[in-house]
């Protein structure tokens, strides 16, 4: 039966709050954090490790945004035909001639299960869930009447499945100049020792790096360079650091020994810097011996070697993955019937 007058139905306001909650918690994960990570207390960007998460991270944009592109946010019942208005769209009107099928099936989400109405036009289609729409049955039992029953089939429209295509390319092409990046960053390698020279100043504060608990090392901040962390890392000696942190003492003088290429380049500022050494964690300096009068007298066993920034190899077989998720989403994307809306 037609309506015999205009009635319009909209989703569910608790829908719309989730979304908006939704598009700032990603915002939030995706490029506030990372955003943050690398300028947090640093003369440059440090790179090191969000350009890697952020690329990732993005990947939630493309499921978010391709539901956001086919919700259905209100129909509109008349007697001489319909109109649809999508989230990421204007209001669209149609004739009940324009319906050409439709489907419904049952999905499960968190917890429950839901039935969804797909309605397809002969230049448009559109979805209505039931755990959306509070009126989706009156809307179901008006819709059926036109049509025939069918089986699901993956449609998309061209404007979302160029949309869709050109954000997953724009992600390759991310994930590419990160692959790029990490060779551009990465300091030839020199199997040579490298020379060690003394730094000596007043300590500020030494903490401990324990992530999740597990002793690596630890931080010493000296006061006249605030920037920079010096730090020793527990693998580059054979006796413990632990007790570091309290044998110690602040605002006492500290002699610390560390490649002599950090001090040209970090300190007296007498070689140029290198991308790599720019930004891929230019505040943090590796200490190879800790000396503070007769209490503390360390030096690692270990040979020391230039610090090469980056393992491109490494970066290159991570992002690599990445691409073929991008290739999998593209013909995903493509797999779906594609409906014209002009």
């Amino acid at each position: 039966m037609v309506a015999q007058r205009e009635e319009t139905f909209r989703i569910s306001q608790r829908i719309v709050y989730w979304l908006v909650f939704g598009l700032f918690m990603i915002l939030l994960a995706t490029v506030v954090l990372p955003v943050t990570i690398a300028l947090a207390g640093q003369p440059y960007a440090d790179l090191s490790f969000a350009p890697l998460y952020g690329a990732a991270a993005a990947f939630i944009w493309i499921p978010y945004l391709a539901e956001c592109w086919r919700l259905t946010k209100t129909v509109t019942l008349s007697e001489q035909g319909f109109s649809i208005r999508k989230l990421a769209r204007k209001t669209r009107q149609f004739r009940y001639s324009d319906i050409v099928a439709h489907n419904e099936r049952k999905e499960v989400g968190r917890g429950d299960s839901f039935m969804v109405l797909t309605v397809y036009l002969k230049n448009d289609f559109f979805i209505i869930k039931s755990n959306t729409f509070p009126e989706y049955d009156r809307l179901k039992a008006h819709f059926c009447q036109f049509g025939e029953s069918i089986p699901y089939r993956k449609v998309v429209t061209l404007p979302e499945r160029n949309r869709l295509r050109w954000l997953l390319a724009g992600l390759a092409l991310f994930i590419i100049a990160n692959i790029l990046f990490g060779y551009l960053a990465h300091n030839q390698a020199d199997h040579t020792k490298a020379r060690l020279t003394a730094v000596t100043d007043v300590v500020d504060r030494i903490t401990e790096n324990r992530p999740k608990g597990s002793f690596k090392g630890v931080y010493v901040r000296l006061r006249q360079w605030p920037e920079l962390n010096f730090y020793a890392s527990r693998r580059a000696y054979t006796q413990s650091l632990q007790p570091l942190k309290e044998v110690i003492r602040v605002n006492q003088p500290i002699t610390l020994l560390i490649p002599e290429s950090e001090f040209r380049k970090k300190i007296a500022h007498t070689e140029p810097l290198t991308i790599g050494d720019k930004y891929i964690k230019y505040g943090l300096i590796s200490v190879y011996g800790i000396y503070q009068d007769h209490a503390v007298r360390l030096q690692s066993a270990e040979p020391v070697f230039e610090p090469t920034r980056t393992n491109p190899l490494f970066r290159t077989i991570l992002l690599v993955f990445l691409l073929l998720i991008c290739w999998t989403g593209w013909v995903y994307v493509d797999r779906h019937s594609v409906i014209r809306t002009d």
